[in-house]
Formats: C-alpha cells, structure tokens, sequence
C-alpha cells in the first residue's frame, strides 16, 4: 500500500449510496489516490465521470435510481477501456456475467477489505501507467514522424526482396548517389565493412517478423567516405494486416561519432603523448586480472633528468623529452601491449601473454635504442623496473615490484655517477 508521500498519480471516482460505508472509505481512498471524487448514486456518477474524466471508477452496484451496472455501461460507452471497480456483497451468477458482459474484470467485496482493495487499485495503477507510457510514446512518434516530413532526413521504401522502390532528395544528397542509380537495387550497396553480420541477420529477422528495427550503422557514400546514421526501418502493411513494403528513415549522426570517439580518445589518452592514460592503464590491469591472458609482465619507466631538462633548457624542452621517450618505447611493443604514460615522467607498460625473459627482452632493447637515440642528447635516459604476475592476484603485487625495480635502477645510476664524480 502506497504512503501518503507516494500516493498513485490517479484519478479516481467513488460511487457509494451508503453514507457510513461512502465515508469510511473515502477517508481511505484520499490516502492512495492523487484525486478522488465522490457520487452519491449512480446519476451523480455518470455525471461526475463526464465532468472530470477520471482514471478509475470504483463502484456499489446495488443502488436506487441508476445502478452501479448501468453506469458502467454507459461509462464505456464514453470510455471503453475506463478501468471500472465494482463493490458488492453479491455473488449472484447472473449479476457476475452481466459484469464481464460489459468489460468489468476488478471486484472487490463488501464489507471491504482495504488491503485487498489496494492491490486492486495498484493492478489498475498499473495498467493505466503503462497506457500514459504508450500514449506518450505514441505521440513522440508522431511528433517525430511529422517534424520527418518537415526535416531533412533521408528515407527510403523498399519491396518485400529489399529492392529500393524510393529515395528521397536527403538521401540522394546524403550518399552521393541520384534516384536512378538505386531504384532497383538492394541496399546493400551502402554497406561498409564495420557492421557485423549478425547486424544485418537480426535487422532481417526483426523486420520480417512484422516488428521495427533501430541501430546504428556505418555505411558507405558513393565516394567511398564512411557515415554513420540511426536507422529505423518499420515494416508497412496493408488493410489485411499483411507486409507489403519496407520503410527506411535515417538520421546523419556521423559528426555525433566522431565527437563520441573524440571524447573517448581524450578519456584514455594522455594529450601530451598520444599514449594511454592512468584511466585507461588501471581499467586494463583490472580487465587482465579477471582474463586467462597470463602471464603478464609489467614495466615501469621514469624519465632521467627531467627536472635538469626543465631548469636548464626551459618545459618546452622537457615536454619535447616526454614525447621522444613516448615515441622510443612505444616503437618497442606490439599493439596488444598497453603502454601508457601514467604520471609527469614515468610510464608503464602492460604486456598480455609474456613472460620474464621476454619482458626483459624488451626492456634490453629500450635501452639500446637511448643509448643512441634523440632523447639522449637532450639528456634523457630511463629507469626501467620489470616483474611478471602469473595470475590475477599477482598483478597488482607486480606493478608495486617493477615500480620498486625502477627506482632501485634510479638510485644506482645516482650512486655510480656520484662514484664516478669522485674519480674525476
């Protein structure tokens, strides 16, 4: 039973002759119900109902003058799906039939139990919520369908074996492509290779079986560029209730994709770099801890001497060295590897399906390639950590032991070029 703070958003009219019962349960009722409005007999009713409209007609059925049963029915001659209620402490056959005659299937006894009649309601509740969801629906749809014709969008109709019967000027403008070079042919002429097949297998399956189909696809202009639409294609039918046609409307949202695509971009990429970002770097180690691609080594890199670049050559100097360590390593790894720059100057790579040696491998190659390469003569150089995790559990612990690796490397480089400024 609904609280007084969450109330059914209906309206509902009580037709009670009985004084005492009318009072009892319209005090009741104010507790449940948004409106309630209250007839004193079934003449009341009907003109109450007329008057105000409401959701729910909850019923006697025994009354003087118009009875509850005859108010109904004329009740659903106005409304026909008026969600009626009837009252009675009869359980008469005839009186039962006549009810379902007239389309009345909620009862509820007298004396009432108000328990059982709050369910009641609440069915109704129900029923009526979904029809304001279908209504309001509906009318979106029609809403879009009109502002279809008054807009530019392409459309298309086709026959029942997918030839094109009809384009219009949108869609021609669109794909490139004039009236007389697609009439007769089948659309998927337009297919890029992005969609999957099973695209079009549920698009063809769905449609076929009488029902619409809405999706996102890339297809193709006529100069070959890729553009993306919302598509929804509605089977057309005839009086009999048969398919006849197929119906097409796009929406040209290729410039919504790109914003899409540029803001994920932007999400996992470091801006300096062009490398992933610490976002991306964490939701991949929490995607390898929960998949069977082990083992999976890691690597740490910091940058050496940034700072000094910094103080000494100014940041644009010290970003240019970020960039070239970006490139160097990056030219190291297969596309599979997440190499990531996840902080100023230390960077972490993610390597699926390798093992220690193999990682080291790599490592020994990342740093033939500063010995000889642009970062060194800006004064670069990095230290490198390197640890492997052989299952999900492991691979936080293996960052941690890279990350602690690298600056073991770190403090010994320090310590041999304060040993060698010694010497000197």
């Amino acid at each position: 039973m609904p609280g007084q703070a969450n109330k059914y958003d209906i309206s509902l009219l009580y037709v009670e002759d009985e004084q005492s019962t009318r009072e009892q349960v319209s005090g009741l009722l104010r507790r449940i119900v948004r409106t309630l409005y209250v007839a004193t007999d079934g003449a009341d009713g009907l003109a109450q109902y007329k008057q105000h409209m409401p959701d729910i007609v909850l019923s006697d059925i025994m009354m003087p003058g118009m009875d509850g049963l005859e108010m109904a029915n004329q009740i659903r001659a106005i409304k026909p799906d008026c969600q009626i209620i009837v009252l009675t402490a009869y359980s008469d056959t005839e009186y039962l039939l006549e009810c379902i005659a007239i389309g009345i299937s909620q009862f509820a006894q007298k004396p009432v139990d108000f328990a059982k009649l709050s369910q009641t309601i609440g069915q109704c509740n129900e029923l009526i919520q979904m029809k304001r969801r279908v209504e309001k629906q509906g009318e979106m749809i029609q809403l879009l369908s009109q502002a279809m014709e008054q807009a530019p969008a392409p459309v298309m109709i086709a026959a029942l074996d997918g030839s094109i019967e009809y384009v219009n000027a949108m869609f021609c403008r669109v794909t490139g492509y004039e009236k007389d070079e697609v009439v007769g042919q089948n659309p998927r002429f337009l297919k890029s290779e992005i969609n999957a097949p099973e695209v079009y297998r549920d698009l063809w399956s769905t449609i076929t079986a009488g029902k619409e189909w809405e999706c996102e696809l890339a297809n193709r202009r006529k100069n070959g560029q890729i553009y993306w639409e919302w598509v929804k294609i509605s089977p057309v039918f005839d009086t009999a209730g048969k398919i006849i046609k197929y119906l097409k409307v796009a929406l040209d949202i290729t410039d919504r994709k790109k914003y899409e695509e540029s803001l994920h971009y932007l999400s996992t990429h470091d801006s300096l770099t062009g490398l992933y970002n610490r976002v991306y770097f964490d939701a991949e180690m929490k995607r390898l801890a929960a998949s069977r691609e082990f083992p999976v080594s890691v690597i740490v890199a910091d940058v050496d001497g940034l700072k000094n670049v910094n103080d000494t050559k100014g940041h644009d100097a010290g970003d240019k060295l970020i960039q070239l360590t970006a490139l160097a390593v990056l030219s190291i790894f297969r596309a599979a590897d997440v190499v990531s720059r996840i902080g100023g100057d230390e960077f972490a790579i993610l390597l699926p399906n390798t093992d220690l040696q193999t990682a080291q491998d790599a490592v020994d190659r990342i740093k033939a390639t500063f010995e000889s390469g642009d970062t060194k003569q800006l004064g670069g150089g990095l230290s490198l950590g390197i640890a492997t995790a052989f299952s999900g559990d492991e691979l936080v612990a293996a960052l941690k032991t890279a990350d602690e690796r690298m600056y073991l490397d770190k403090y010994s480089k320090r310590d041999r070029r304060k040993e060698q400024s010694k010497v000197i």
